[in-house]
């Protein structure tokens, strides 16, 4: 049975093997998912469909037109446990139907620290 905690985790997981592997990630939104490239050295190291919604929201909020490298991706590679936790804290909120106060927060704002 794969639920949407189990899917985000399991995408969160894969996302997670593509930092370690890559310089740059790709996003491109096709049929409702995210595709999700990471690239080294002009090739693509690894591929992530993302299929979460709220997910693929969080990605594209922190690139810039679908694209996050250089610093960007030195800041996303090193705070991504904190965003994931934060990803995986909107995910229950919604599931429990509540509104977490400090759910507004600009995505930018989670990386800056």
């Amino acid at each position: 049975m794969n639920t949407s905690q189990t899917r985000l985790v399991e995408e969160l997981q894969e996302l997670s093997a593509g930092l370690n592997e890559s310089n740059t990630l790709i996003l491109k939104e096709i049929n409702g998912s995210l595709m999700c490239r990471f690239i080294m050295h002009g090739l693509v190291r690894h591929t992530v469909n993302v299929t979460c919604p709220l997910l693929a929201y969080a990605l594209w909020q922190i690139s810039s037109v679908g694209i996050i490298d250089g610093n960007d991706f030195m800041i996303f590679k090193n705070a991504f446990g904190k965003f994931s936790l934060h990803i995986k804290a909107r995910q229950l909120y919604a599931e429990l139907g509540l509104q977490h106060p400090d759910a507004d927060l600009e995505l930018q704002n989670l990386l800056v620290a």
